[in-house]
């Protein structure tokens, strides 16, 4: 057994570039989601016509905005307005 052993490979410490890379990548995936958030927030605004159209409710709205704040409501807005235009076809 010896005193000093070398860095595992694997690891973000033993590339400083790659840490660096994820650390960017996560900031950048945290200001998209709070962004979204956002513009999910201003949704609520709308009339409720408009949000028929869009293929949302308001519930739907409220449902997604009380997730996780690491959550981008938009993507599960996407996927009801998704779901309800695929039921509604059928």
């Amino acid at each position: 057994m010896t005193i000093l052993s070398k860095p595992r490979l694997g690891t973000p410490l033993a590339h400083p570039l790659q840490a660096i890379r994820l650390s960017f990548l996560a900031a950048r995936a945290i200001v998209k989601t709070m962004v979204n958030r956002r513009q999910a927030y201003a949704l609520t605004e709308l009339p409720d016509y408009m949000l028929k159209d869009i293929g949302i409710r308001r519930g739907d709205i409220d449902e997604a905005l009380r997730g996780d704040w690491r959550e981008d409501p938009t993507y599960r807005l996407a996927l009801t307005a998704a779901q309800r235009r695929h039921a509604g076809g059928h």
